[in-house]
């Protein structure tokens, strides 16, 4: 028996009261046995969804076809289900149909593995049908029923026994390894989007690591990055991947630092391949490109001049990404940290004396151009680009008589703009 939250244990015992048989089930539970705090809470009921609502009138309904209403509270929300067995899996996700029964056993039946498959009541044994318990101890993922089976009803479940052996540090047992391998091809079928969804919790997971090499070792990884990158790496490729597997644990758990981490496994071209196979948002997918393009030009950056040109090519937030990625591949990989020092300096330095890096830095705008009779229209942007770079070489002619007077004389000549960068540089 484990300890319950207060409003957790309050809606079991009021639907017990009223006369149906409830549990708290699922992961929830499982967490609970093995010492960790659940976020959210699963509760199964005899009760029917408006017998549910009649009984809880603050509960929502979330899903009336499978009798589902959520209560939220302190505690997280509290998901209430009607104890149901299901139908066929025509569309390998959702059951075709369900039927509400009056059994906990066999509502259990229902669930995807047995450490799922446990149900708690303060008043009552634990219900552990399938032996979720010993395998919890045992610290192996196993099916409720044959791994194929249920596999076959919805293929994300071979994804998901990997992320909760991530998760848990936990062990495939032979019997769900030996499923994945002849069901895997199932999983070409599923959405790109449920695939990524998935995978980006194995990559945030406390055995991430554990995790890839499951992915990897059982197949499954041709349905992250393609079969032409999963099956055909390169030495270097390989190695890299040994070591990002062996270390990414020792890393904060950022998903898009991480993420940025396993696609550099790949060399460039290969990697912005390998990172567009799971159609990753835009904002992820500019985070993950340049983790491919852009990494490496950092480590270039060794004077100021360099550092403000990209920043303002790229931008802070940018530039900011790519560093915290440097930090963590020098974790991973064992390398000197006297770059990511030396930018450090080189950045602290600028903001010290306050050099301007942005054309917004500069001591004029685009107004004063209008004003002065300098620039109009798309000029202005070419002309403050030109003393941005100015600037960025000499700081202590960001000033307002200075920037003028060199906007009149490349507004004026062509030559005098062209040759800016090298009146600078003696």
């Amino acid at each position: 028996m484990i300890k319950l939250p207060k409003d957790v244990n309050k809606v079991i015992k009021v639907l017990e009261a009223a006369g149906f048989e409830t549990y708290a089930v699922g992961g929830c539970v499982r967490d609970a046995l093995l010492g960790m705090s659940p976020r959210d809470w699963d509760v199964a009921t005899e009760a029917k969804i408006d017998q549910v609502i009649e009984v809880l009138p603050e509960a929502k309904v979330l899903n009336e076809k499978f009798g589902v209403a959520r209560i939220k509270s302190e505690d997280g929300n509290i998901d209430i289900a009607t104890f149901r067995i299901e139908g066929a899996y025509s569309d390998h996700r959702r059951p075709d149909e369900v039927e509400f029964i009056t059994s906990i056993e066999e509502d259990l039946r229902r669930r995807d593995f047995t450490v799922n498959a446990i149900a708690d009541n303060p008043d009552k044994v634990i219900v552990d049908p399938f032996g979720g318990r010993e395998d919890l101890k045992a610290r192996l993922i196993k099916t409720v029923g044959n791994p194929s089976e249920r596999f076959e009803e919805d293929p994300l479940r071979m994804l998901r026994a990997i992320r909760l052996a991530a998760e848990l540090g936990f062990d495939l047992h032979k019997s769900v390894y030996d499923g994945i391998l002849e069901k895997k091809h199932l999983i070409e079928g599923l959405s790109k989007e449920r695939i990524r969804n998935e995978f980006e919790k194995i990559i945030i997971s406390k055995n991430t690591g554990k995790g890839l090499r499951m992915l990897a070792g059982t197949g499954i990884m041709q349905y992250i990055v393609g079969a032409e990158h999963s099956e055909k790496m390169s030495k270097r490729e390989i190695e890299n991947f040994n070591l990002v597997a062996d270390n990414i644990d020792k890393i904060m758990p950022i998903i898009d630092r991480r993420l940025g981490l396993f696609y550099t496994v790949f060399d460039e071209a290969r990697g912005i391949k390998a990172l567009k196979y799971l159609e990753y948002s835009g904002a992820m997918e500019q985070k993950l490109t340049d983790a491919a393009t852009l990494l490496s030009k950092l480590y270039f950056l060794s004077n100021k001049y360099d550092f403000k040109r990209f920043l303002i090519k790229y931008g802070m937030d940018r530039y900011d990404y790519l560093n915290g990625l440097a930090k963590a591949q020098r974790i991973v990989y064992d390398h000197d940290e006297v770059k990511i020092l030396a930018r450090a300096h080189i950045l602290e330095d600028i903001r010290k004396f306050k050099e301007p890096i942005f054309i917004e830095d500069l001591a004029i705008d685009g107004n004063d151009l209008i004003e002065e009779g300098i620039a109009e229209g798309e000029k202005i942007g070419k002309i403050l680009l030109m003393l941005i770079d100015i600037v960025h070489m000499k700081p202590n002619l960001n000033t307002r008589s200075e920037m003028l007077r060199y906007a009149r004389q490349f507004s004026k000549s062509r030559l005098a703009a062209s040759f800016r960068k090298v009146k600078w540089i003696k």
